[in-house]
């Protein structure tokens, strides 16, 4: 995908904030010397209160089209039966899960936000400590994948839990 690709007024998903639109295309200088094409990005919610500036020649590497309905249930489908191993060594288990996070394919981040949900219950039920680094975790994957869901799916972000649930016929995660 290239940056002629992206249109005003379309709909993109921005690594590290979610889903926004492209609001414009402005030729700006943040440094007082070197203008440059950027995409000026309004995060999807936020009613034009805040907006994040892409150069052109960055785009490709930072934005894309949003997921198809299509490709959201095919990322469950081939999440239901994925589970991470995770770690006792806490931070190496830190370790394994920021690059799932970092990596940012879903499948792999519906699996992580399963295997960690099961083992926060597991350890609620037998009277053990939760880890705060795994719910941590668990907040910032669901935070990674569930705006897109939520937009795509055109349900409210609460819902996808149990929309997930629901598509691999287990009880939600919520």
């Amino acid at each position: 995908m290239n940056t002629a690709d992206f249109s005003v007024n379309e709909y993109v998903f921005y690594k590290g904030v979610g889903v926004c639109r492209i609001e414009a295309v402005e030729n700006k200088t943040f440094d007082g010397e070197k203008y440059e094409d950027y995409l000026k990005l309004v995060p999807f919610g936020s009613h034009g209160t805040s907006s994040y500036f892409v150069p052109m020649g960055a785009a490709n590497a930072r934005i894309r089209k949003p997921m198809t309905e299509d490709e959201i249930n095919a990322a469950i489908d081939r999440s239901a039966d994925g589970e991470i191993r995770l770690n006792a060594n806490t931070k190496e288990r830190r370790t394994a899960i920021d690059t799932i996070l970092k990596g940012g394919d879903c499948t792999q981040i519906l699996s992580l936000i399963k295997t960690i949900y099961l083992h926060t219950e597991s350890c609620r039920s037998s009277g053990r400590k939760v880890l705060v680094s795994d719910e941590n975790a668990l907040r910032a994957a669901e935070n990674m994948i569930y705006p897109e869901f939520s937009f795509v799916l055109g349900i409210d972000e609460k819902e996808v839990a149990d929309y997930i649930g629901h598509r691999i016929g287990e009880p939600a995660n919520a």
